[in-house]
């Protein structure tokens, strides 16, 4: 199990190797998170936006900062503040990339406004779009996103979808 595990991301990393990369990706678009405060708390469905830039220290590795805020019922706000490194799996016509990143999120309800730390992990793909060098759409971005607000964990899902625009060559 293991060995086909190497194999597929050996495999998956001779793809990338001669891809030219951008110096940097930018991302912005809509964003839904699913909340799961926990303690019996029923969840929420909170619409937002995403965006961040994706620095290109190499071909596959890359820098991120990923900003988030999300919007719910009775005035609920989070906002997410996330850096930390991604892969990117660079193809002709699609880069798929996944991406561990920690930082701090702020939530906002009523009677309620504090700091936590906040961690994602996921991943996702951008599917190039033809004619226009250095556009992609991101098809998806699927992330669970943790916070601990109160000293309780809370396991999120992260969904977004939106433009992405490349700069620069290496």
């Amino acid at each position: 199990k293991h060995i086909l595990h190497l194999t597929i991301l050996a495999l998956l990393c001779s793809f990338a190797v001669g891809q030219s990369a951008p110096r940097v990706d930018v991302f912005g678009g809509y964003s839904y998170l699913r909340s799961a405060p926990g303690s019996g708390i029923s969840g929420a469905n909170g619409n937002g936006w995403d965006a961040s830039l994706n620095w290109n220290w190499k071909s596959m590795i890359g820098l991120k900062a990923d900003v988030s805020g999300s919007y719910c019922c009775n005035g609920q706000r989070e906002h997410n503040f996330l850096f930390g490194p991604q892969l990117t799996f660079r193809g002709d016509r699609a880069n798929f990339f996944v991406h561990g990143l920690g930082g701090v999120s702020h939530g906002t309800a009523s009677g309620f406004s504090d700091n936590a730390v906040a961690w994602a992990f996921g991943g996702g793909v951008d599917w190039k779009v033809r004619h226009f060098h250095g556009l992609a759409l991101r098809l998806a971005q699927v992330d669970y996103l943790g916070t601990k607000y109160g000293g309780a964990t809370q396991h999120n899902f992260r969904y977004s979808t939106g433009l992405v625009f490349s700069f620069g060559g290496k």
